[in-house]
């Protein structure tokens, strides 16, 4: 909340530092200009009530012009029709092309649109106040847009302020099908603010706008809402044109602005009122509750993909002109069920096409064609060699290497491998080894394996099986198989130790990143714990929290239409450097 406030108070003594800048003329070859455009009269001044007119005009203390002002304009209450801005010398106009309301305060943001003509340097947030009634709404409302999965700010996003003046829609469903009643837009740091506001009470909205109509319409539209009407309250803060006069004029009464700028008692007080007047939302994607397919593929090869919007476990697919029988085929799921692999044995077939439904709805027709490989071969010139086809593989190393609390896992890209029971297979540790080491399927599939053996530190290991030691159910061998790694030893490795002590008791997941955001590990618990990490690499990380509140071990986002927020997280207030051999001990109380 404070930092609205600081931006604010960079924003003016940035604009105070240009001001001082404006008087000194540099030498020719001094200094590239990058002070923005000052504001030295508009007609009718900025703020005026009264206003019959149809056009205003901004006169600049040199040459400007309007970049992508229609997609930067904000004007609200929103007009139907756009209105012409043009530019002439050091003047702006803005004409109007529809009927003002009466008594009705307007405002129109430029917000980076105006920009001088010789190096484009942008007048930041300007916006012109008046009002067609007897008096200029002086109401104003701060707050910051953030990402709800990773509290990043999210810039170019609509803010949109609801009045409740429809007799036919209700008050929470007009985002749904009206333009709001005032639009503002966040900047680069996710702040927005509106300023000219009536005393009422507002639903407070922000829509990433895909289709640019200021309406909740599509699927893929980001939205935030604040779950209770707000009001918004009188601050005076000056506008970034009044800090280049001597004085601020507002109804007639006149605040010196140095005043303003250096009483400490008074920017308390605005630090205060912008505090209590600032609303955080939180940016999500509304669950997509319809179920769709969304892709159909061969990977390789007896290897076809679905992906879906919902989990599929009720998913048919009807086969069209051939039929498989259930031995040719085997599926499974990815962790949400929502995308399913079908591996194939051999069924001699050059396509597939399917019927696919969910319950008693058609989710698409598919047409897959079938060994790619092959098709492709027969293209080939005769005197080319055809390549014999083998059962992939893949293992668990990283840069040939494993740590000693992890055991080594190879896994194949199809299901059913059996062991051939090969007599030269061997692992070697150090300078011992051990013929035909023991290993275990790990999944009903039986697609991977893993060694049962307990690793030691600064050890060099070697795992031989000899050529056909493994055949999948297409009969499918396995190349010769030799991997070789080693463990490093301990003092290459740092420890890390978290005490939790969050203040309710609850679920919550804890979560390791590294610092791309990517998760390492995740633990879950519901009051104070500690949680170790062992052999940690030497990095930089991050440590996040999810508030669980439905339990269920993940996060989730939030539905405006049975007005959830997304799940709560926060961010460790810093990143932590592990080093190699040292130990680490953190409290993080939340």
């Amino acid at each position: 909340m404070k930092r609205i406030f600081f931006y604010t108070l960079i924003v003016i003594t940035a604009l105070i530092v240009n001001r001082c800048a404006n008087s000194i003329s540099p030498p020719q070859g001094g200094p590239k200009d990058e002070t923005p455009p000052e504001v030295l009269e508009t007609d009718p001044p900025n703020g005026s009530s009264g206003f019959t007119s149809d056009r205003f005009t901004i006169t600049f203390n040199e040459f400007v012009s309007l970049e992508n002002v229609l997609q930067s304009a904000l004007i609200s209450p929103p007009m139907k029709e756009a209105p012409d801005f043009r530019t002439k010398g050091k003047t702006i106009q803005v004409k109007f092309n529809e009927e003002l309301k009466p008594n009705t305060t307007y405002s129109v943001y430029f917000g980076d649109a105006i920009v001088d003509i010789t190096e484009k340097n942008p007048l930041s947030n300007y916006t012109y106040l008046f009002s067609t009634g007897d008096y200029v709404d002086s109401l104003s409302l701060f707050g910051t847009v953030l990402n709800a999965f990773d509290l990043k700010p999210t810039d170019a996003a609509y803010v949109m302020l609801y009045k409740d003046n429809n007799d036919t829609i209700s008050f929470d469903s007009l985002p749904y099908f009206v333009v709001p009643y005032y639009l503002s837009k966040t900047d680069e740091n996710g702040n927005f603010r509106f300023s000219g506001l009536s005393d009422d009470d507002f639903l407070l909205f922000s829509l990433n706008d895909q289709n640019s109509n200021y309406i909740f319409d599509q699927p893929g539209e980001q939205i935030a809402f604040i779950d209770s009407l707000i009001n918004p309250s009188y601050i005076k803060l000056p506008e970034p044109d009044t800090l280049y006069s001597d004085s601020i004029s507002d109804n007639n009464i006149e605040t010196d602005t140095a005043d303003f700028i250096i009483d400490s008692t008074e920017i308390h007080y605005y630090e205060h009122l912008v505090e209590n007047n600032s609303y955080n939302m939180f940016m999500f994607l509304s669950p997509d509750t319809t179920q769709r397919l969304l892709k159909a593929e061969v990977l390789n090869k007896n290897k076809l993909r679905f992906a879906f919007s919902q989990p599929a476990r009720n998913v048919n697919y009807e086969m069209v002109r051939y039929f498989m029988p259930d031995s040719l085929f085997v599926k499974s799921y990815s962790e949400n069920e929502d995308t399913v692999t079908w591996y194939l044995n051999n069924p001699g077939l050059d396509s597939l096409e399917f019927v696919i439904t969910n319950n008693n709805d058609t989710l698409g027709n598919v047409y897959l064609k079938l060994n790619k490989e092959e098709q492709k071969s027969r293209g080939r010139k005769k005197d080319d060699t055809e390549k014999k086809e083998y059962l992939i593989w893949k293992s668990n190393l990283v840069s040939n290497t494993l740590k000693i609390n992890q055991q080594i896992e190879i896994e194949f890209n199809q299901p059913f491998v059996r062991f051939n029971n090969i007599d030269s297979t061997i692992l070697v540790i150090g300078e011992d080894s051990i013929w035909n080491p023991d290993f275990s399927f790990t999944d009903s599939l039986r697609m991977r394996i893993k060694f049962p053996y307990e690793l030691e530190e600064d050890t060099k290991y070697r795992l031989y099986f000899p050529d056909s030691a493994f055949t999948n159910w297409n009969n499918l061998h396995s190349r010769e198989i030799d991997i070789i790694f080693n463990t490093l030893p301990l003092k290459d490795y740092g420890t890390l130790t978290f005490s939790l002590a969050p203040e309710f008791k609850m679920n919550y997941i804890f979560q390791l990143l590294s610092d791309k955001e990517a998760i390492l590990n995740e633990v879950t618990f519901t009051n104070d714990t500690t949680i170790t990490f062992n052999y940690m690499d030497p990095a930089v990380y991050m440590f996040k929290i999810i508030f669980d509140n439905n339990g269920n071990g993940k996060w989730d986002t939030g539905n405006y239409g049975l007005k959830l927020q997304p799940e709560e997280v926060i961010y460790f207030p810093k990143e932590l450097k592990v080093r190699a051999y040292w130990e680490i001990e953190e409290e993080w109380k939340f």
